[in-house]
């Protein structure tokens, strides 16, 4: 399951198919790398983050949603993360915890959600919003 799993059980129903993606749940922690990106939050939001869902719609039922990939990438790009390949030199139980989950996808997988985000075609709309 990888370093930093501990909500295996959500794991297991969304691998079949029972759940269509895990649940946001933050948890106290204490001295979190990067945590300094939550601040930016509200302003990515007032922005217009969450009106990407209404455009994309669903991904494919899978642990990991829309909504999670998205301010995923969007804190990446805040912490200067230029890539996926980048967040294998970060902990993945330090970047989920800032997502409220037990840890982020890895490369491969990080990488067949964004594809499966562009394959959509719905940039320019969310453009034009």
């Amino acid at each position: 399951m990888g370093i930093a799993t501990h909500r295996i059980d959500e794991r297991i129903s969304t691998s079949l198919g029972d759940q269509e993606q895990c649940e946001i749940e933050f948890e106290r922690s204490h001295n979190v790398c990067n945590g300094g990106v939550l601040f930016l939050l509200p302003a990515l939001l007032s922005q217009g983050l969450l009106k990407s869902k209404s455009i994309y719609g669903k991904l494919r039922k899978g642990y990991y949603g829309f909504m999670q990939i998205i301010i995923l990438l969007s804190f990446m790009a805040l912490s200067r993360i230029k890539n996926p390949e980048q967040l294998k030199n970060c902990s993945p139980g330090e970047w989920g915890k800032i997502l409220g989950m037990d840890r982020i996808p890895e490369t491969k997988c990080l990488r067949n959600k964004i594809s499966e985000i562009i394959e959509k075609g719905k940039a320019s709309d969310f453009n034009l919003n």
